[in-house]
Parts: structure tokens; sequence; C-alpha cells
């Protein structure tokens, strides 16, 4: 399953709470969090077009791999520890990756500039203008990711 399609931000307000939605297709929620217990929270992450809480999706690091959620692995021998390795949501897994992808970003970035420098007098090259719109996008996605 793929991830939601960006572009991603935050919404809500005192009353209703913080929420991670698209800024399209009606605002598609993404992660939004429920009361867990009598003093914390859980994420909650969209799945087939239906919004379910953490526990029903984390993945443990010992037992069966298929076993998904607390009930389930209740009921599965296999799960003898409850310590948990993922949760199975590919909005998830994007956002635990998150910074791996802006180091690769900053990287790849960089990794351009010395090329440039290396390799040319520093003009535009119009035959390469695609490449100049994949270092926007590089340079853009970068700011958003840091605040800059």
């Amino acid at each position: 399953m793929a991830h939601t399609p960006g572009p991603w931000r935050w919404f809500g307000n005192r009353s209703g709470g913080v929420y991670l939605a698209t800024t399209h297709s009606g605002r598609r929620y993404v992660m939004g969090f429920q009361r867990y217990g009598m003093n914390g929270a859980q994420p909650s992450f969209c799945v087939a077009s239906i919004m379910h809480p953490a526990a029903e999706l984390v993945q443990f690091e010992v037992g069966d791999q298929s076993v998904r959620g607390f009930k389930q692995a209740d009921k599965d021998g296999s799960v003898y520890r409850y310590d948990v390795s993922g949760i199975d949501s590919a909005d998830a897994r994007l956002i635990a990756a998150a910074p791996d992808l802006l180091e690769a970003c900053i990287s790849a970035r960089m990794q351009h500039r010395v090329a440039v420098i290396a390799h040319s007098d520093g003009l535009y090259d119009h035959e390469n203008v695609g490449e100049h719109i994949g270092v926007a996008k590089l340079d853009a996605a970068i700011a958003k990711a840091t605040g800059a």
C-alpha cells in the first residue's frame, strides 16, 4: 500500500485537537490522535479510508511477523514480548523515514553543488533544465523540512 499523496499540513484548533492531513482531496486524514489510558494519547492512521488507532496496527519485535495490534498479539502465543518494531501503515513508515529522507536530500543537494563547481563554469545550462527543476524541488523540500 502506498502512502497518502502530499502535500500534507498540520490542522486543528484548541477544541478540536491537532491532526495531519492533505491539503487536497477534501483534507484526507493522514494522522490523528486518540486518548490512550488516563494520561496519554496514541496516533491513529488512515488505512483503507478508515482511521485506526496505532494499537491496532503495531508490529512486534518478536513472534509471528503477520500479527498486528495488541489484541491479536494477546491471542497469538508467538508474541511473548510486546516491544513494538513498527506500525503497519504506509504513512507511519514515511513519517519514521523522514529524518533519513531529509539527510538524503541534503546529501544529494551538496553533491550537486560540488559537481557544478567541479565540472562547469557555473553558467545555467538550458539543455538540462529538468535537472535544475529537480534541484529546486530538493531545495524546497529541505526548506520545508527545516523551517528555513
